[in-house]
Order: structure tokens, then C-alpha cells, then sequence
């Protein structure tokens, strides 16, 4: 058995590809076979096997003319975000506009849209329309922070890759506005040598420090692990064994989330009221948005 503590990353890249491996690959843990060449690779796998969450976790923002902008507004696309403060102002998730792309290519309103995705992402967004007008401005991530606050929080998400136990990650998948990819139980086998055949857990906070609580927490988590492989060795499959798995469990969870929506994160889970361990990670992410000037 092994112990770890809560931490957390960013996953900032302004490369679709291999962001969305990135983040993909932490479901499977399958981060040993990343390579200079994987990305395109895994991103089609994605694609074929229509999981489509994945792809939420890249993001576009576009500057756009008033008559596309006021095209949009009527027709009210869902999980599109719409803004018109400095300027017209259009962002959405690569999911988003690879579901409407595979349902109507012909979309003249979306064309603008397409024309740009078909000409850097032909592997993705390949048509036959030929050689469509783009009319649109893609912002980079330099770009969106500065912006407004208020254009800023509505349109740029970031990227947090938690590692916390799945007690906590139950309470941080509750925030709906987010897009999410976890470590999966169903396919992760702990008794594989990557997991060097260990679980690994995280022990609560206001245990660690408590030599007679953390020999029970111990003793606990050592009869988990037990059972978990003893029933791997009865030809289970890990979906199966995973049932008796601990709520501590160490899971890593990816969160893309608007600043807007991380602010209400922030909000809930740093509260007295919260669960002390979600507590402790959530300031920790809070202090690293305040460097980095996402919040202030």
C-alpha cells in the first residue's frame, strides 16, 4: 500500500492534440505511451470510439463580425458562449462543434467556424465543401487574459489535475458546468507492476497526524488491498474487485472549468462548512489561480 498526498497540476497546452491526450490518458494511466507521435494517434482512437468527452477539455475562442455574432444569438446553439463587450466574441469546446460538424456540415452559419477547423485539423474536420471563407479570429490564451474580466471569466478554462481520494473527487464531480476526465477503476488493474501492485491511497487530514487513528486508517485500507487482489486471483475482473476499494482510494481527476465556474468552486469548497481534505486541495488550487492572475 501506498500513500500519497493530495496535489494538483495544470495541464496548460494551446496543442489540441496533445492536450486532449493529456487528459484522455490519465482515465486508462496510460501516460507511459505518450510519444512525439502518439497524439494524432490517440485523439483519432478517441474520435472513432465516440467518446467524446475528452475533447471538452480544448477549448476555442473566436473574435467574429456583428452579422455572425447576431446569426448565433437567434439561433441559440447549446454549450456555444456568447459575449459582446469589446467585441463580438464566440468560445466553445472541440466536442461541442465536432458533434454539430459530424450532424450538419452544410450549417451556413457555422461555416465560418468549420473553414478554420478544416484548414489546421484536416484529420478531424475533413469535407468536401472545399475551400470554405474562415472570416474569424482565433484568440490565444495570451490574448483571453487580456481581455476584461468579465470577457475573460466567461470565456478562458483552465485545465486542474487533481490528485485527491475518490470520496473528494465524488463531491468535485458534482460541478456540472465542468468537463471531467478520472482514473478508472474499471480499467486500471493495481496489481499490474506499473501500479507497482499496490493500491495507492490518500489519508485524511485530520488523521495523518494521530498515531492511533492513522494504525486504524492502516489496518483498514492493508484489508482492502487484500481483498481487492484476493479477488483479482479468483479470475474477477478489476471492475469487479474494485467494489471493495477503499472511499480513499487516490484518484487523479481532470477539471476544465470556465474562471467563472472556478470561482463558485472556490466559493463552495473553501468554505468552513466544506469537507476539510476538499478544503485543503481547493486553497491550494486557489492560491496557484491568484499567481497565476486568473483571480485576483
Amino acid at each position: 500500500m501506498i500513500v500519497v498526498k493530495p496535489s494538483f497540476e495544470e495541464i496548460d497546452s494551446e496543442d489540441l492534440y496533445r492536450k486532449v491526450e493529456r487528459c484522455g490518458r490519465v482515465c486508462y494511466k496510460s501516460e507511459n505511451l505518450i510519444t512525439e507521435e502518439s497524439a494524432k494517434i490517440f485523439v483519432k482512437k478517441i474520435l472513432n470510439n465516440h467518446h467524446g468527452a475528452v475533447l471538452e477539455h480544448f477549448s476555442f475562442a473566436f473574435k467574429v463580425d456583428e452579422k455572425l455574432y447576431e446569426a448565433l444569438e437567434r439561433e441559440h446553439y447549446p454549450f456555444i458562449t456568447l459575449s459582446n463587450i469589446s467585441f463580438p466574441l464566440v468560445s466553445f469546446n472541440l466536442r461541442t462543434i465536432v458533434d454539430h460538424y459530424q450532424k450538419e456540415k452544410n450549417n451556413a452559419t457555422l461555416a465560418p467556424f468549420y473553414g478554420y477547423l478544416e484548414k489546421r485539423y484536416p484529420d478531424i474536420f475533413c469535407s468536401s465543401q472545399g475551400d470554405r471563407s474562415e472570416e474569424v479570429y482565433c484568440l490565444s490564451k495570451d490574448e483571453l487574459m487580456n481581455l476584461k474580466a468579465e470577457e475573460r471569466d466567461k470565456h478562458l478554462k483552465v485545465t486542474i489535475k487533481v490528485i485527491t481520494d475518490r470520496g473528494i473527487s465524488h463531491e468535485l464531480v458534482r460541478h456540472r458546468l465542468c468537463s471531467f476526465a478520472q482514473e478508472s477503476t474499471r480499467y486500471c488493474n493495481y496489481a499490474k507492476d506499473k501500479f507497482s501492485s499496490q493500491i495507492t491511497v490518500v489519508c485524511p487530514i485530520s488523521i495523518k497526524d494521530d498515531e492511533k487513528k492513522y494504525a486504524l486508517f492502516e489496518k483498514a485500507m492493508q484489508e482492502a488491498e487484500k481483498s481487492y487482489f484476493d479477488l483479482l486471483e479468483a479470475s474477477q475482473s478489476p471492475q469487479v474487485a474494485r467494489s471493495v476499494l477503499p472511499t480513499a482510494l487516490k484518484t487523479e481527476l481532470v477539471m476544465t472549468a470556465t474562471i467563472e465556474e472556478w470561482r463558485l468552486i472556490f466559493d463552495l469548497r473553501t468554505a468552513v462548512s466544506a469537507h476539510p481534505d476538499c478544503r485543503y486541495l481547493m486553497e491550494m488550487v486557489k492560491e496557484y489561480f491568484i499567481r497565476k492572475g486568473y483571480i485576483v
